[in-house]
């Protein structure tokens, strides 16, 4: 790439990972702090709950846009998957596909050549992450499955946008370029935010070990 870029390959790889900081200690702070959140997690939510949820997810989601890092012609290199890929595990396939909607369309709308193929890969990546947690029946995936998944998301939406980006030349340059950063950064982060639930959903079950015992009598 030419010198003119602000960000060279390390230096993107440093920013994006500082992004996903900022990123993760947002989430923290949502995820132990707002109630509606934690319904979803907790299972006892109501249609208000899973409105708040998306709402909240889906303006993350953007901010996961924001956080990220302008490579070229309008190419970002981000962790806006994150907030779909979390939401689809945690509330479904239903949740994570309208809060990869309001990310993908935001992202639609501030145009580039990449805007479609990350309008149609933000929406599959909150789908996808739903169809896994019926695959896990409700429960939330290891930290490695979940890192593997990440990973394997970001190559294909790399892949996509490769296929898509004319000359197919530069669509390769751009694949090298952007999509190494963004499958360690989007792996790291979902990994991260597992624990964070997990930790919350353990929290809770030692706090009230009655909701507990209820839930799996229930099962």
């Amino acid at each position: 790439m030419t010198s003119s870029q602000p960000h060279g390959f390390f230096g993107d790889y440093l920013t994006l990972f500082a992004a996903c900081e900022v990123y993760i200690y947002v989430f923290m702070e949502i995820v132990t702090k707002i109630h509606v959140v934690e319904q979803v997690i907790f299972k006892r939510a109501t249609n208000r709950d899973y409105i708040g949820f998306v709402i909240i997810f889906g303006l993350f989601s953007i901010f996961g846009t924001y956080i990220g890092i302008p490579v070229e012609d309008g190419v970002i290199s981000n962790i806006r998957d994150l907030s779909p890929m979390i939401s689809g595990l945690v509330g479904g396939p239903y949740v994570g596909f309208i809060v990869g909607l309001i990310g993908g369309v935001h992202r639609f709308s501030l145009g580039g050549e990449t805007a479609v193929t990350c309008l149609i890969a933000t929406v599959l990546a909150g789908l996808f992450a739903g169809i896994l947690y019926h695959l896990n029946k409700g429960k939330l995936p290891g930290i490695i499955p979940a890192m593997a998944f990440a990973a394997a998301f970001e190559i294909f939406h790399g892949f996509i946008g490769m296929i898509m980006v004319q000359p197919l030349s530069e669509g390769i340059e751009l694949f090298f370029r952007v999509t190494p950063s963004m499958v360690i950064a989007n792996a790291l982060g979902l990994a991260i935010s597992i624990i964070i639930v997990n930790s919350k959903i353990e929290l809770e079950s030692f706090l009230h070990p009655e909701v507990q015992e209820n839930k799996e009598i229930e099962s």
